[in-house]
């Protein structure tokens, strides 16, 4: 009984480092080559998005090296037209209803005389690509922003053999900025514009870079060792029933041994201690994904005039469709932080 015993645990702690090398695997593997579709590809509002484009470039990045895919959305008059009905039934998650967008190619926007108040880069979420905030770059482009869009690595068609939660896209968008100072951009004040993946990354990077002046984080997450269970248990509860908490810890060990980077560089808390950049959180009490107290307790180590909404009704998917709910806000945030002095 007791080699019965011994042979069943030499077994279960044989399966459980399977399930944990395999699941640390696939977190730090490029989403571009999972073979996933991305959540909306089929939406007008993501096929319409590269009209707005100005100006397409890469960007090489590293180490490791990689190659980042960026467009540009300029300041001007593009005529846009975003009408979402949301259904928010008891009980249920948000519903989109219906969601009419318009925007007019860049050749046949009308642009703005004046100099862009200000650049923006925009930051997508996980399995996403620049696409999917291109509404949100429309939007402040009409008021009078400058606008840089990218596909992380290992999202949409930049490359990268490993994503690593700031680590590397930190050093990644720092690049990024040097890349658009020597394309004539002003970026001595820059604000950021992340959603969830993309927020996170915007808030790391903010702690390495003092040329971003403000950032506006949308449900961004406090660690990616507490997001990707909760997240997984939410959004994929078939995949990920049975993996223990252990296992999920265990391949958060693993994770940075297999993308070859460590945790520390994408330390999301330590990067706020370091910067001065205020952030304005947005997030859905309702979302189950990554859960609002996430954005609640990065407030709190923040830095001072930091901000939180709460949007009552909204989820993961649906806050960030509310472009009509709090562009203003946004908007403003952007305003008061890059103003010129």
């Amino acid at each position: 009984m007791r080699l019965e015993a011994s042979i069943l645990a030499s077994c279960a702690l044989l399966l459980a480092g399977c399930v944990s090398t395999l699941l640390a695997h696939k977190v730090v593997a490029p989403p571009n080559k999972s073979g996933i579709p991305p959540l909306f590809v089929d939406w007008d509002a993501v096929k319409q998005a590269p009209v707005a484009f100005a100006e397409t470039w890469t960007v090489k990045v590293g180490p490791p090296a990689a190659t980042l895919s960026m467009a540009s959305v300029e300041p001007g008059d593009y005529g846009l037209i975003y009408d979402l009905r949301m259904d928010y039934e008891n009980g249920k998650s948000p519903h989109v209803a219906s969601l009419k967008t318009f925007w007019k190619p860049s050749r046949e926007a009308a642009r703005w005389s004046v100099p862009p108040l200000g650049t923006v880069l925009l930051l997508h979420g996980y399995l996403q690509d620049k696409r999917f905030v291109t509404f949100w770059a429309v939007r402040l482009a009409q008021a009078g922003y400058r606008c840089a869009l990218v596909d992380l690595r290992g999202h949409g068609t930049s490359t990268g053999r490993h994503i690593s939660f700031g680590a590397f896209e930190s050093r990644d968008l720092e690049l990024v900025l040097n890349d658009l100072e020597h394309r004539g951009w002003d970026v001595s004040r820059v604000g950021l514009f992340g959603v969830s993946y993309g927020a996170s990354i915007a808030l790391v990077t903010a702690g390495r870079d003092r040329r971003i002046a403000a950032v506006v984080a949308l449900q961004p997450f406090m660690s990616a060792e507490r997001a990707v269970p909760e997240l997984m248990r939410a959004a994929f509860p078939n995949e990920a029933r049975g993996i223990t908490d252990r296992q999920f810890a265990a391949a958060h060990l693993k994770e940075a041994a297999w993308g070859n980077f460590s945790w520390s560089n994408a330390d999301i808390p330590s990067a706020l201690k370091r910067t001065q950049a205020p952030v304005l959180f947005i997030h859905g009490e309702k979302d189950t994904w990554i859960s609002a107290d996430h954005s609640r307790e990065l407030l709190k180590i923040a830095p001072p005039g930091s901000r939180l909404l709460l949007a009552p009704r909204d989820d993961h998917l649906s806050l960030p469709l509310q472009l009509d709910t709090y562009a203003p806000a946004v908007i403003d945030w952007f305003a008061a932080a890059l103003r010129r002095n």
